[in-house]
């Protein structure tokens, strides 16, 4: 950690981001005493069960998910296993995450106490709660763990799994962003503590409530610890069983045979009749490099966050409004600029000495990157574009507009990325995953193309915007449709001029690259 500065920067930004979070929470834990307090005591045990077995839920699903893709697969793990027993490391890396937890559990979690006990009035609450506080932790991080284990191990010894593997972590990462969205938490969430609720783990609500005289039984509470011990005993024997089966599996091998042609061309045929050889192969190159490692262009999946929230609200309410179909152009332009154009020469890696010594590798590479984005990219963008126009309150001129703009913008941008991506390379390889490095744009190169990508689209976004565009129209007393088309015309002569610039620049640097 002390040697990726990016990762402490993040860890930084994250921990300003939550310290208002965690103040709010403090001061809400006092309003939640204040109520009690005064409150009829009837209801109030069930609501404390309640929301300890969603506390432990919570802790189970992060922490498994956490030890699925980060803490069970630690740097040189077959180097560990030859040092130290397979108990050894599982028992190091539960700890290293009791701890974690526990940094911001009894940091927050104590205030939280602290300012809960004082609201309700009564402070043998606060070792009730630090006490239950710590064996949600002891029980719901070793649980996480043997889930993760559970699931690992049924992924080494199936073949079928195996196979399955991306797409499963693809709609399970499709369907925690829909929750998210959608606020539909509760319809996942209320079968799980139907499940639980009967189980001892309801008993921590007892235990955190023993304090507060609103009915809590104390058999209960005892139960509550007396059930922390035997999981504990339980969840130990577990893990060491579980690591050993993952960790000294052989695992199933999948092999793909795949049909190789003499001149890698069989597949795209019809645009090696139309591209030059030396860009068609960038363009080949590209594309196979999509398709073998498709987790090195996750950076391409940023503008979908943005586009996440109108289409969930377009679903929500049924309708679709004006705005959609813009917020579709910009993140299809973005995605279509960044995917292969925005580190022209760095994403070439150990190739970079032999492409400098191809013939004209300056026009290759930088229209083949250009083509590469544009022909995969456009007609998607187009093609949603147009039918979200068309079902928007917009004309069917206007929406045809609109295609016409998502067109030019899209093929446009991957040349208007090719000048920053060269001024701005990055040649050395990231995290992408825990287990995945590659050469992506750098972070400044992002910054400035985006700014670019959303001057250029500016002229369109207000000519098309059914505010702006009809105030434009009712203010020079002209035909909606007039307005859209300017802007379509105003964002092609920039985009275009951007594009020629962005490209020249981009070819002059690698027309005199050196290497060193």
């Amino acid at each position: 950690m002390k040697g990726n500065t990016m990762q402490l920067l993040a860890l930084a930004f994250a921990g300003v981001m939550l310290l208002p979070f965690s103040l709010g929470g403090v001061f809400g834990a006092y309003l939640a005493g204040g109520f009690i307090a005064g409150s009829e005591t009837e209801p109030l045990i069930e609501w404390a069960r309640m929301a300890f077995v969603y506390g432990w839920i919570f802790v189970v699903g992060f922490g498994g998910y956490r030890a699925y893709a980060v803490a069970l697969r630690p740097d040189n793990l077959d180097g560990l296993l030859t040092t130290v027993s397979h108990r050894d490391v599982i028992g190091g890396l539960v700890l290293a995450e009791l701890v974690l937890w526990s940094a911001f559990f009894l940091t927050v979690g104590s205030a939280a106490t602290v300012a809960f006990a004082v609201g309700a009035g009564s402070l043998l609450t606060i070792p009730a709660l630090l006490l239950t506080l710590c064996l949600l932790l002891a029980t719901g991080i070793p649980a996480g763990f043997i889930l993760a284990l559970g699931v690992r191990n049924a992924g080494v010894r199936s073949r079928l799994l195996s196979r399955l593997r991306t797409l499963f972590l693809f709609l399970l990462g499709i369907g925690y962003f829909a929750l998210i969205f959608t606020n539909a938490f509760a319809s996942v969430l209320e079968p799980i503590y139907r499940v639980l609720a009967p189980t001892p783990i309801d008993w921590f609500g007892d235990l955190a409530a023993s304090g507060l005289g609103i009915g809590a039984s104390p058999l209960r509470a005892i139960g509550a610890v007396g059930f922390t011990g035997a999981f504990v005993v339980v969840a130990i024997a577990s893990l060491y069983r579980l690591a050993a089966w993952l960790w000294y599996a052989d695992g199933v091998h999948i092999t793909h045979e795949a049909e190789r042609s003499d001149d890698g061309a069989s597949r795209f045929q019809g645009l090696s009749k139309v591209l030059s050889q030396p860009v068609f192969g960038v363009v080949a190159v590209d594309w196979k490099r999509a398709r073998r490692s498709p987790i090195s262009l996750s950076f391409a999946l940023y503008p979908l966050i943005v586009l996440a929230g109108p289409s969930v609200t377009a679903v929500q309410t049924g309708e679709i409004g004006t705005g959609l179909p813009l917020w579709i152009l910009l993140s299809g332009t973005w995605v279509s600029g960044s995917l292969f154009a925005l580190n022209v020469v760095g994403q070439e890696g150990a190739a970079l000495p032999v492409t400098l010594l191809s013939e004209a590798p300056d026009r290759s590479l930088v229209i083949g990157h250009v083509l590469s984005g544009a022909l995969l990219i456009a007609p998607v963008t187009v093609a949603a574009t147009v039918i979200a126009g068309i079902l928007s309150p917009h004309s069917v001129p206007v929406a045809a507009s609109l295609g016409v703009s998502a067109l030019v913008l899209s093929a446009a941008s991957g040349a208007i990325g090719t000048g920053i991506g060269v001024v701005f390379p990055r040649f050395e390889a990231v995290s992408v995953s825990r287990s995945t490095k590659a050469i992506v744009p750098s972070a400044f190169a992002f910054a400035v193309y985006s700014v670019a990508v959303l001057v250029v689209s500016l002229p369109t976004v207000i000519a098309h915007s059914g505010i702006a565009g009809h105030a434009l129209a009712s203010v020079i007393g002209v035909n909606r449709l007039a307005i859209g088309l300017s802007g379509t015309l105003v964002s092609a002569v920039f985009a275009c001029l951007v594009g020629i610039v962005s490209m020249y620049v981009a070819r002059d640097r690698v027309r005199d690259y050196r290497l060193g």
